[in-house]
Order: structure tokens, then C-alpha cells, then sequence
């Protein structure tokens, strides 16, 4: 961090699946971690803390609050709106609609006792208490917070009670001289807020994540400038390190302006989350990204710089020079004796993602599905290009959402064959490279064959069930392919999932051939044209 001028550690300690932090006033935090026990002893902390300061770097402790807390509520069912006992789950799955119960004294007196040892272990002027991702179904339906809101004179019990709990919370942080940091998940709701906190635009910092209005521009990644609170930038679709290089790659931070209000903007953090990435991966993951992130934090965005790296003006193209165009610099710093290897033992990813075409099996199949892509970059035929690292993205699909690629009846071979095929073996992969965890948790392999018709002699085409999905994967092998050729593959999710869905490959091995009819002499296949039983939206595609 220090050698790529970062000064601010953004550290997570808590969040629903366990609480890192050690709080003697409260042992029982860290006993609930019950997947993995390990967690940061107030000795461990001092000593970070520490090394941290010997580099010139803050560290930034985050206390999730109220949401993402069912760690906190594990280990102290009290603090929730509801009765317990509540579960630590092993990785994250959507978002949990079990919150702290702010208007209850047990949370009051709880939020007391952590941030007195946050504040003690954790010198720096800032702490950051979370906000994000907090429904607040549970307050609505909560006695306590009813009677909390009918004392106070409030009108709602979601964003009134929200404003009401931040603005306690920085009180509480102002008698250890410390600052609130917040995400912006507040700010969407805040302007039906019955009483607004006094001087929360002086007592508040907001870090953007989201950048939805009023905090953020229209279709940008920017702060509007009209904007009155101090803030951080991190929007996820532009310093999101966890996210594919496909969606963020190192061009698209070099291009990344933050804006805000001028004096309002502290400054920006580059945010890797890690429950859907391996150890192995996150240093190719972080970098060359960063180095884009970086340069841009420090340097701006000027006309001149990007002059410079369009190739307008040649620089300085010495090692070391702090002359040199931004992308070749990046490139030496990647390099087999570059310093992120040689000094820090990182790999680089890619700078870019280099797009393959369709797979031969594929080349002339239509692709159709009714589920809807996170953005271009992951459409449908990403699962079908004999890439490993690019893929289908999926927002959160449903019980009867369908991904189907096949052959219609008007494509033919020379001969007049149907452009079915013979298949062995045909395997659908889910969880990408760089999100392993977004994998299909329900679902069936289906393939559509050209079969003798059970009523005459001729033909007809059949859909039938060849695998279940296990693991992330559904294969298919054996005699279920070997009936006929193939003239459709169908994946059909039979659950709905909040996770998120990435449609690695379908890859498929093939048979040996048969005598098969004619176009001629087969009946119309359904649904031959238009829309898919389960709805289109990219029923062309690839033609």
C-alpha cells in the first residue's frame, strides 16, 4: 500500500458471517464466528496499528451497523427486533433482513461499549459504521421501534428511524473525537426524512458506493457536485476490485473522475471484497487496476494527461521516470522482475479482456434466455466461447428462468441435414474464474433430440431432463446423448436464488454419428420461431 501511495486502510471487521474484532466488554462477538474461529486480538490490532503508522498509513476500522450485523445478533439475540436464536451463515447469500433493532437500550448500550474499545484501539479521526444493505422490514412490524417513533415524533419507521440512529451514533463518536464514515444507502430515502440530524453536514462523511441521486450524477460514476456532505468515492462499477476486469478493467479507472463539490471530496478507496475470491487470485485481482485507481486519486484527470497517454507527446520513457505514460509505467511494474512480483510476490491480471468468438460446437446456434445480464460485457454468448475466464452474468435468477442455445430447423447442412449433433458427453459449468461462489444452487440440464415419434414412424423432437445441477455443475454422458442428435441444450433454474449466476461454459464432447432424416422429413420443431415458453431476450444472438 505504502509504495503505490495508498494512506488509508479501509479494514472490515464485521459483517454477517462473523465478527473479526475482539471486545473485552463483549466476549461472547467473536465466539460467534462458527464457520472459521479466528478473529483479531486487541494485541493483534496495536501491532497493525502500528506497522500501519511506521508507512504513514491510517487505519479506517468499519462496525457494521445496523445491517450486516448477524454475527452481532448470534452472539446477543437482544439487540434484534425479533426473538432468537439467529445463524451465522458460511458465505453470503443476498442480503439478510435481520437487523439491529436501534430504538431498543440494548443496542444503545452495546454500540456504547464497541466503539469505546474501537476508539481506544484505533487512533485515527475516523470510524466507519456501516448502513448499507439494511432493510428495514423488521423495524416496521417491531413494537420497540413503533413506541422509539411515536415518542419522537417520527413519521416513518425506515428512513426517520435510520437518520435518528446515525445521528446518535455520531454523538457517541464525538465524545472519543472521532468522525462517522457512512456508506450512501441513506441518502436515496433522506429527503422524506421527518427531522433531519442537526449538523449532520458537518458531522457526517459519506463514502458513495452506489452514487444513486441526489448524492450522484445521471449515468455517471461521479458525485454531483450540488452535493453538501463530505465524502469518499468508491462506486462499485468503477473501483470495485472484486469485480471481472471485463466490467473494470484498467482503462475504465485511468478514464474514472470522482467529483463532488470542491473541498467536499477526502478522498476515494479502491474496495476488494473477498468472500467470492480466492487468496490466490486477489493480488491479480487488485493489480494493474490499482495502479489506474492510483494515478488517478493523485493526479487527476487532466487534458494534458490524457494527451500524454494517448501517445501525443512521447515522454520519458527511461525506468523509473516519473515521465513515463501512464499504461507502459503500469506495464514495468507487471513485469517478471517489476516490483509487484519481484518485491511483493503479486502476479498482475489482465489489463483488458481479450474476447474469443464462438465455440465451433456453437457457431451457428441461436442463444436464448430469459434471465437478465449484469451488462453487455456478460451476454449470453460468453458461456459458449471456450473461455474459462469470461462468462454469462446473471442478476439474481428465478424459479422457471431458462438459458437455452440450440439449432433451428431452417439451418441445414450441405446435404440437407438437420444441424443437430452428436454429443457424448455435454457439461454446463457455473462460478466463474474471478466469482467462484456465483454458481447456480437449483437447477436441471435439459437437451431437445430429434427421436422416433412413439406414434407412427417418423420423427419428432423431444426435450428431456439428462442431468441435475451439483456443485456449480450439471454433466450429462452416456446413453441419455446418444439417442439422437441434439438440436437443443436448456438450462432451467427450479429454484429462485439471490446469489447471482455466472454461466461459465457449456462445453460438450463429441459423439459418433448416426444416420439421421432429412429437413425434409421432419415435422416443425415447437417453438421453432419467436419467443422461448420462458421469455426471450436474446433469441438472435450469435446468428
Amino acid at each position: 500500500m505504502a509504495f503505490y501511495k495508498a494512506n488509508v486502510f479501509h479494514w472490515h471487521l464485521t459483517d454477517d458471517q462473523a465478527w473479526r474484532l475482539e471486545i473485552p466488554q463483549r466476549p461472547k462477538l467473536v465466539k460467534a464466528n462458527r464457520w472459521q474461529p479466528e478473529f483479531y486480538s486487541t494485541a493483534d490490532v496495536v501491532a497493525i496499528v502500528e506497522y500501519a503508522a511506521s508507512l504513514f498509513i491510517n487505519v479506517l476500522p468499519t462496525i457494521e451497523t445496523p445491517g450486516h450485523s448477524l454475527a452481532a445478533l448470534a452472539a446477543y439475540p437482544e439487540l434484534a427486533c425479533r426473538p432468537g436464536p439467529f445463524e451465522v451463515p458460511k458465505t453470503r447469500v443476498g442480503t439478510y433482513t435481520d437487523i439491529m433493532c436501534v430504538s431498543k437500550k440494548d443496542v444503545e448500550d452495546f454500540a456504547a461499549d464497541v466503539f469505546a474499545e474501537v476508539a481506544r484501539l484505533f487512533p485515527y479521526g475516523y470510524v466507519h459504521v456501516g448502513g448499507d444493505e439494511a432493510p428495514t422490514i423488521t423495524w416496521e412490524s417491531s413494537e420497540h421501534v413503533k413506541a422509539f417513533a411515536g415518542k419522537a415524533g417520527l413519521n416513518n419507521l425506515g428512513a426517520d428511524v435510520m437518520e435518528a440512529w446515525f445521528c446518535r451514533l455520531s454523538q457517541l463518536l464525538a465524545k472519543h473525537n472521532r468522525t462517522l464514515v457512512m456508506w450512501d444507502d441513506h441518502f436515496v430515502n433522506r429527503f422524506g426524512v421527518t427531522r433531519l440530524c442537526p449538523d449532520a453536514e458537518k458531522t457526517w462523511v459519506v463514502q458513495a458506493w452506489k452514487l444513486d441521486p441526489p448524492l450522484g450524477l445521471p449515468g455517471q460514476d461521479s458525485i454531483s457536485p450540488a452535493f453538501p456532505f463530505r465524502t469518499i468515492a468508491s462506486p462499485m462499477k468503477s473501483v470495485y476490485l472484486d469485480y471481472p476486469v471485463a466490467v473494470i478493467d484498467y482503462n475504465k479507472t485511468l478514464a474514472w473522475t470522482p467529483g463532488a463539490k470542491h473541498g467536499n471530496t477526502l478522498g476515494g478507496c479502491a474496495n476488494m471484497w473477498t468472500e467470492d475470491s480466492e487468496p490466490k487470485d486477489v493480488g491479480g485481482k487488485v493489480y494493474p487496476r490499482y495502479l489506474g485507481i492510483t494515478e488517478r486519486l493523485w493526479g487527476g484527470v487532466l487534458a494534458s494527461r490524457a494527451l500524454h497517454r494517448e501517445g501525443g507527446r512521447p515522454g520519458d520513457s527511461r525506468p523509473g521516470s516519473l515521465d513515463l505514460p501512464e499504461r507502459a509505467a503500469a506495464l514495468q511494474h507487471c513485469t517478471a522482475d517489476g516490483p509487484l512480483l519481484a518485491k511483493f510476490g503479486f502476479k498482475c491480471g489482465k489489463f483488458e479482456r481479450v474476447r474469443n468468438g464462438r465455440s465451433p460446437t456453437w457457431a451457428r446456434a441461436y442463444v436464448d434466455t430469459s434471465m437478465d445480464s449484469y451488462s453487455p460485457e456478460f451476454s449470453p454468448a460468453q458461456a459458449l466461447d471456450d473461455d474459462d475466464e469470461s462468462y454469462f452474468w446473471a442478476i439474481a435468477p428465478k424459479r422457471g428462468d431458462s438459458f437455452e442455445v440450440g439449432w433451428r430447423q431452417s439451418a441445414k447442412s450441405q446435404t440437407g441435414d438437420v444441424l443437430g449433433k452428436w454429443f457424448k458427453r455435454l457439461v454446463a459449468s457455473s462460478g466463474a474464474v474471478d466469482r467462484p461462489g456465483d454458481q447456480l444452487e437449483e437447477g436441471e440440464l435439459w437437451v431437445k433430440q430429434w427421436l422416433p415419434s412413439a406414434q407412427d414412424s417418423g420423427y419428432e423432437a423431444k426435450w428431456s431432463k439428462v442431468a441435475q445441477f451439483q456443485d456449480g455443475s450439471a454433466i450429462a454422458q452416456g446413453e441419455a446423448l446418444e439417442q439422437g442428435p441434439v438440436v437443443g441444450v436448456r438450462i432451467l433454474c427450479t429454484a429462485s436464488q439471490t446469489k447471482w449466476f455466472a454461466l461459465r461454459e457449456i462445453t460438450a464432447t463429441p459423439g459418433t454419428a448416426r444416420p439421421h432424416p432429412a429437413v425434409d422429413e421432419l415435422p416443425e420443431p415447437h417453438h421453432a420461431h419467436g419467443r422461448s415458453p420462458h421469455g426471450s431476450k436474446y433469441w438472435n444472438e450469435g446468428w
